[in-house]
């Protein structure tokens, strides 16, 4: 009995592998065959030949076309940006001129309103100045036409009183030689009158002596009254002169105040005019000078770009094999596992019924 449980167990394991491995064959086979449909489908799908002249297709030649569109997109972007920065530099720089010619033409009417001022203000120091020169002017004429009446009045009164004090002495001289002519008229008359008595002798020439002695008397005091009075005048004429001198200096130094009065009050004139006209000058605004040009704007740098990657197509899929397991084999494999099973079965069995082989 063991040799048909073994039959048994062979035929019975050798057919159950056999079929088994057929069948798994059967299932690898049709699952390969599902993988490489897939794996052609991916294949179409991201290398299909859509561009037969690019040898790109499907989903690469998309992606492709995509970055290549994105990047002429980066590159119009990019570009628009750069010329809008190099407009607003220009409108920037036209502005910041318009500025310098703005504060420029600012400055030079500042300037020239102050220079039409300090011009003006020259032109009406100089008709100041020459309104105080011509008031100076007429002082100075007037104190000279003032020194020249008074210097003219006091000739008039020297000359007056010279004139009376000559007069003085001629009537003097003219008294005394009256006088004198008198006495001596007088001394005659009284020897006349005593001849005529016919009075004689020692007694009559005394008489007449004496008479002519009184008259001489007479003459010498009547010459020296003249004397006193002569000299008086020559002293009143010399106190005169020595006044006329001294008024005729006392003018001459009027004269010379007045002059240096007047040069002082013309210098001080033309002082004033000389800072008149340097306040003037000083009020002058500092010419302008424009400020250099704005920089001129420059292109800005473009950048590069790096063309997109083209990629190539790859090569198909290769194609999956199914791993099968040969029938026969498996079949033999199966016929001893299953003969050994088959006697470990029997055995078993016969000891349970406790019949020994």
């Amino acid at each position: 009995m063991p040799a048909a449980w073994l039959v048994g167990g062979a035929v019975i394991g050798g057919g159950l592998s056999f079929l088994g491995a057929k069948d798994q064959n059967s299932q690898a086979k049709a699952a390969a065959a599902r993988q490489n449909e897939y794996n052609e489908k991916i294949y179409e799908f991201q290398y299909g030949d859509v561009d037969k002249e690019k040898k790109l297709g499907g989903e690469a030649l998309r992606q492709y076309e995509f970055a290549v569109e994105g990047l002429e997109i980066t590159k119009s972007n990019n570009e628009a940006n750069l010329r809008y920065q190099e407009e607003q530099a220009v409108q920037r720089y036209n502005y910041e001129m318009g500025i310098r010619a703005y504060e420029f033409s600012q400055a030079s009417r500042i300037y020239d309103q102050s220079v039409s001022r300090a011009l003006q203000q020259q032109s009406f120091n100089q008709l100041a100045q020459q309104s105080a020169l011509t008031d100076q002017d007429r002082l100075y004429h007037e104190q000279l036409i003032g020194l020249a009446l008074d210097e003219t009045q006091t000739l008039l009164n020297y000359g007056a009183a010279a004139a009376g004090v000559g007069l003085k002495k001629r009537a003097a001289k003219a008294g005394a030689v009256v006088e004198a002519q008198k006495a001596r008229i007088e001394a005659q008359k009284a020897i006349g009158a005593a001849q005529a008595r016919g009075v004689s002798g020692r007694s009559a020439a005394k008489n007449i002596q004496g008479m002519l002695a009184e008259s001489g008397a007479l003459q010498a005091a009547i010459v020296d009254k003249l004397m006193f009075d002569t000299e008086a005048t020559d002293q009143e004429f010399f106190k005169m002169n020595q006044q006329l001198i001294i008024d005729q200096v006392g003018f001459e130094f009027s004269r010379e105040s007045a002059k240096l009065s007047d040069t002082a009050a013309r210098n001080k004139i033309r002082a004033q005019a000389l800072q008149a006209a340097i306040n003037a000058e000083a009020s002058i605004a500092l010419r302008p000078e424009i400020a250099p040009p704005m920089p001129i704007p420059i292109a800005l740098p473009r950048p590069e770009y790096q063309d997109v990657y083209k990629p190539k197509k790859p090569p198909k899929p290769m194609e999956q094999v199914a791993m099968t397991t040969n029938p026969f084999l498996a079949g033999l494999s199966g016929a001893i596992s299953g003969a050994q099973s088959g006697l470990s079965i029997g055995s078993g069995y016969n000891t349970a019924k406790g019949t020994p082989w």
